[in-house]
């Protein structure tokens, strides 16, 4: 049933576009999803294919090697084989949610994988298989299995592409290829020789080739033969062949590279840590670097600028396959990678026998910069995958000066490897830094001159400078790597900057420990907490003991003093100071066992022997104590921990014993109704104890004597004679109203309130 309105016709039309635009909307690669770009792993191998879907047909091809693709898509489904040199291998596989990626698997039971590459991601051009001439496919096989061992399994495809496997049945799947490949590579890789060695062009279809070990095992021996259509590939050797040169490949672990037994082993490792560069492979790369000349404190920093440099003047000048690099560290003769009239790229052995490692020299990082300036002039090669080259900000940076002022690139004539972009950054950023410094400063002086802060800073202008210049260090440190100076230029400054630092921020942070703990004892002394003065005074003291400990440790980095010799030193020496200063060690134990035991808090009166008075602070050597007379007494620690001490702050109550005469106009009548009026206002009293006694403890010639015997229920002094203040005129106008008149005799007896 319809139901119509009014503008009825309107409201159909709106619909009928809202339906259609709904429809228009739909992303055009829902209808052919498989069409496009993809990444395709397996295991063992991979490849780059190019896609094309028309309906339920899907077409494609390697992108890097010879091979196509044949299927049938149902939806997010699809079922084909990949063909390959007429080997047939059936797959399944299913389109994600996202449409990116897809999962399945290959009638042999193996998994199968693959991720759409956006518009921006292609291969990289090493990556497409170059077969004109023999020497040009040796390079694309060589490159295609480096690339596969750095990771990227989708560059087997060109070494399988320039592997001729003729019509043996060794290999019959694909997978089966992408293996024998991987192992072929292998063994070429036990190989050191140069591209040189391969022929560019052959006269003949077949050729032999030779590649030379630097052990005593035997040549690689290896044919290439050139097919109809003019492309050169490697012969695959029979099964069993292929099996006998490899037997030498499992002797190695895979990553016995790392140890930088050889040059190749250095190159390597340095190009896999450049790769990793932000995951963990910055130490790695460091490690092919020889930095025993750069001091301590400069050795992280250079070496990062040094890596980047380096990783970019292999990109410039191209680099050198690795079978090209010898293998062996059995000779000690330096490998030159690079020879330019600037300056040389040389990995040389450092250290003798089993510790040996093979390094780029300290000669070859004194030389990266002028030679990368020298190099600049030449066409850009760009070699290298842009994965090898982390992002430098110093680089950056001078990629920008590049491109606009070109005359700041020279160096400055007479002054070493410092360009006059790099003199007036320079200049730049000390400006920057004064800046920072005065503002903070300003900013630090505000906040301590509030109220809540100020009666707790001893000299608020110093320490507000002292932060000032102390957080525009901090921040100049984390800019001066951008400006890529050399070290020549920082070993003998950044010492002097350093430890000028280093005390500016151990002074502010002195002072802050004294104004933090000020600050807890106010708080204190207001609340009853479980954080006394006590162990405040005692955590100050730790935390600038720490302080001045971390201080010098800080100060001998920037020295290049290592702190291993420091500890070792301070474990030495400190054995001769423990003898020399047993007492000060046994206040310090000591100030740690009144820690523990609280035996009092800071304001409580104590008894230790001949010591009386009252506890102002505790210290990591002593005690210090205002005694009766408002002398300042100080007492070592240790001496307290082994005295007995009576703690009269500690009471719970005071207690409260006096007694007076009753001189003239006394009867026992009176006598008893004024004695019990005393003990119900000493009972009343909410500071007195209950059990309170008032007696007639004595008849003498001057009268008769009374005696007040109770307790007060605080333990603060002023609480306790103010009430004891009140008793007394209460005594007197109870005295007064009974009739009754108290005699001098009274100033003889003894009050205690203790």
């Amino acid at each position: 049933m319809m139901l119509i309105t009014p503008g009825g016709h309107t409201m159909s039309r709106f619909c009928f576009l809202l339906i259609w635009a709904v429809f228009m909307l739909v992303p055009a690669t829902a209808a052919e999803p498989w069409s496009g770009e993809w990444k395709v792993s397996w295991p063992g191998g991979g490849g780059f294919l190019s896609l094309t879907q028309e309906g339920t047909d899907v077409r494609g091809s390697y992108r890097n090697g010879r091979g196509d693709i044949e299927a049938t898509a149902q939806g997010a489904e699809i079922n084909g084989e990949f063909i390959h040199d007429g080997l047939k291998e059936h797959f399944h596989a299913t389109l994600g949610s996202g449409q990116n990626s897809f999962s399945g698997y290959t009638s042999g039971g193996e998994w199968l994988s693959g991720l759409r590459l956006s518009a921006d991601e292609t291969p990289g051009k090493q990556l497409i298989a170059d077969l004109r001439a023999p020497r040009a496919t040796m390079r694309s096989f060589l490159d295609a299995g480096n690339r596969a061992r750095e990771g990227e399994p989708q560059a087997l495809a060109v070494a399988v592409d320039a592997i001729d496997f003729g019509q043996a049945t060794n290999w019959p799947t694909l997978s089966a290829k992408f293996a024998a490949a991987e192992q072929l590579f292998g063994v070429v890789d036990l190989a050191t020789f140069s591209l040189a060695l391969i022929p560019e062009r052959a006269a003949t279809p077949r050729i032999a080739v030779s590649l030379p070990r630097l052990d005593a095992a035997p040549a690689v021996e290896l044919g290439m033969a050139r097919d109809a259509d003019g492309a050169w590939r490697i012969i695959m050797p029979d099964a069993q062949s292929l099996a006998a040169m490899a037997g030498a490949v499992a002797a190695r672990p895979a990553d016995a590279f790392r140890q930088l037994q050889s040059p190749r082993d250095t190159l390597r490792s340095f190009l896999e840590g450049m790769a990793l560069w932000d995951r963990g492979g910055e130490q790695e790369a460091l490690s092919a670097l020889d930095l025993t000349g750069v001091p301590e404190v400069l050795k992280q920093q250079h070496g990062r600028l040094m890596a980047h440099y380096l990783v970019r003047m292999i990109d410039m000048v191209g680099r050198m396959p690795l079978q090209s690099v010898p293998n062996s560290g059995l000779s000690r003769e330096p490998f030159v990678y690079f020879e330019h009239p600037a300056g040389k790229i040389v990995i040389e052995p450092l250290g003798t026998d089993a510790d040996t490692r093979w390094k780029f020299s300290a000669q070859t990082l004194q030389d990266l910069r002028r030679l990368f300036s020298a190099v600049q002039v030449l066409p850009e090669v760009h070699m290298l995958d842009p994965k090898l080259i982390p992002p430098s900000a110093m680089f950056a940076i001078r990629d920008q000066v590049k491109a606009y002022a070109p005359a700041l690139l020279a160096d400055i004539a007479g002054r070493g490897p410092v360009e006059y972009w790099q003199l007036l950054a320079t200049m730049l950023l000390l400006s920057v830094i004064a800046a920072v410094a005065f503002t903070v400063k300003r900013i630090a002086f505000w906040v301590l001159e509030r109220q809540a802060l100020k009666r707790h800073v001893s000299n608020p202008t110093l320490l507000a400078w002292a932060i000032g210049i102390g957080f525009a260090v901090l921040t100049a440190t984390q800019i001066v790597p951008w400006l890529g100076l050399p070290v020549s230029s920082r070993q003998y400054t950044l010492p002097f900057q350093g430890s000028l630092f280093m005390l500016i921020v151990a002074y502010a942070v002195w002072q802050v420990i004294g104004i933090i703990s000020s600050v807890l004892e106010v708080y204190t002394d207001r609340s009853e907490t479980a954080i006394d003065n006590i162990l405040l005074t005692f955590m100050r003291g730790v935390l600038r003991l720490a302080l001045i400990a971390g201080t010098g440790l800080a100060l001998g980095h920037f020295w290049s003093v290592p702190t291993t010799g420091i500890l070792a030193g301070l474990g030495i020496g400190g054995l001769a100071v423990a003898f020399a200063s047993k007492e000060t060690l046994a206040n310090l134990f000591g100030a740690g066992i009144l820690l523990g035991d609280r035996p009092f808090r800071k304001g409580d009166r104590i008894i230790a022997g001949d010591v009386n008075g009252w506890v102002e602070a505790v210290g990591l050597r002593s005690t210090r104590i205002r005694t009766l007379y408002d002398s300042l007494l100080v007492v070592p620690n240790s001496k307290l921990a082994d005295t007995t001490i009576n703690n009269l702050g500690a009471r719970r109550r005071r207690t409260l014993t006096t007694s007076f005469l009753v001189t003239s106009g006394s009867t026992p009548e009176k006598l008893e109704a004024f004695t019990r009026a005393i003990f119900s206002r000493i009972s009343e009293d909410p500071f007195f104890d209950r059990r309170s006694e008032v007696n007639i403890n004595g008849i003498t010639a001057d009268g008769i004597q009374i005696e007040i015997s109770t307790s007060l229920n605080t333990r603060r002094g002023f609480e306790s004679r103010t009430a004891t203040h009140r008793l007394y005129l209460d005594i007197l106008q109870m005295a007064e109203a009974e009739g009754l008149t108290l005699g001098r005799g009274m100033e003889k007896n003894p009050v205690y309130v203790l």
